[in-house]
């Protein structure tokens, strides 16, 4: 176990310690312990059609365990939120998938005077990359991001603030995935805040990453390069247009250059932007738009462009009952080929379309039951990777 996930580890079992019988609101430490069981009824995304060597049956059932620690706490201007979560996930059938995941999230919300403030911030999640994307012979390749950085504000208006920060972005994966290769990268980014006295923020901020591929080898035939750099341009908003509508997203430019094979390189606009409208103090709808360009190297692609909608409605029935909708449609066409596809033959191009509902029953304050369904439908030019899913939970949370 590294120096990191020991540190934390200590932290989160001394705040058990010191955990009242039932969870408060405010409460310094609290502890949330859930079992859930999901039933997949497609675990590898495999096309209506396939029938691959080896695969007992295309469904599995998957429990898990989870144990989430949480510190938040105030010393004078300083506040610390801190949470340690460990998964368990056991697969019935194909049991050479279960792993546990160690997730933490840290934050020091620091302040230094009237006009200094900012985050110091370290964050790891760890899980199983999805099958939708990773096929190779469906191994178990587990997916760890970490990120760490640190923001500073200065206020030299009221108003009005300048922004500046470093980062630092580490992605591996437990099997070779050239397609979304391990990589690390940091750098920093500058901007401009507004922030009016109704609490609304807009920020212009620019960004400049180095990162560097690990554990891929320099590949002049496959055009595998071995460092690139990211460049992004943006606005961050925040508003609250009446008291019961507000915007949030952010909305920008980026371009990828790589040091050696300019063929894998991409730019665009990129972008999020949410319409949250509270229609009663009981329910509210969300509407979302999501423009993304990601890259994902083969020698038919370099990246890929995504146009997501979204759409979720939560409503309260009672104190106790709450339920919630989600649909989602979204366009993923890859671009970027390295070699000249066959004549006629067109780039892929992926359509998916997504529904699931949910409800949550709280008998106790300190209780939560929830159960849900879920549809996925991925329609692809290629009909290899078509895929249709479908999904249904239970859980069970207590909270301490």
């Amino acid at each position: 176990m590294s120096c990191r996930k020991f540190l934390v580890l200590v932290v989160a079992c001394l705040s058990v310690q010191a955990l009242p019988v039932h969870a408060g609101e405010g409460d310094v430490f609290n502890i949330n312990a859930s079992v859930s069981s999901t039933r997949d009824n497609n675990l590898f995304r495999l096309a209506p059609s396939a029938n691959p060597p080896g695969i007992d049956s295309r469904s599995d059932t998957i429990n898990a365990v989870t144990l989430d620690f949480n510190f938040d706490k105030m010393f004078s201007r300083q506040r610390i939120v801190a949470n340690a979560i460990v998964v368990d996930n056991r697969y019935q059938k194909n049991d050479y998938l279960s792993f546990t995941a160690f997730n933490y999230d840290a934050k020091w919300l620091w302040a230094a005077g009237s006009r200094w403030d900012g985050v110091l911030y370290i964050d790891r999640k760890e899980g199983l990359n999805s099958f939708a994307d990773y096929r190779a012979d469906r191994q178990r390749n587990i997916r760890t991001t970490e990120n760490e950085g640190f923001t500073a504000n200065y206020w030299f208006h009221s108003n009005w603030a300048a922004v500046a920060g470093v980062s630092r972005t580490s992605v591996t994966n437990e099997q070779p995935f050239l397609a979304e290769n391990d990589y690390t990268s940091s750098g920093y980014n500058l901007g401009l805040r507004y922030r009016p006295i109704s609490g609304n923020t807009l920020t212009l901020r620019m960004s400049n990453l180095d990162g560097s591929y690990a554990k891929r080898q320099f590949n002049v035939l496959n055009q595998f390069d071995n460092s690139f750099t990211d460049n992004a341009y943006g606005v961050d908003l925040d508003w609250l247009l009446t008291g019961k509508s507000q915007v949030r997203g952010r909305f920008g430019y980026t371009e990828r250059q790589h040091a050696n094979f300019s063929q894998r390189d991409y730019s665009g606009w990129v972008g999020n932007l949410d319409y949250i409208y509270a229609y009663t103090g009981k329910g509210k709808v969300t509407i979302g738009y999501k423009r993304d360009i990601a890259a994902y190297q083969q020698l038919t692609s370099s990246y890929y462009t995504l146009d997501e909608v979204n759409v979720s409605g939560q409503w309260a029935a009672t104190s106790q009952i709450t339920a919630t909708a989600r649909l989602g449609y979204g366009l993923r066409n890859y671009e970027g080929e390295i070699i000249p596809l066959p004549a006629g033959t067109s780039q892929r191009k992926d359509a998916v379309s997504r529904l699931a509902f949910d409800l949550a029953y709280q008998p106790a304050r300190w209780l939560q039951l929830k159960a849900g369904v879920g549809v996925e439908n991925r329609n692809v030019n290629y009909d290899i990777y078509d895929y249709k899913d479908r999904t249904g939970f239970v859980s069970a949370t207590a909270q301490y």
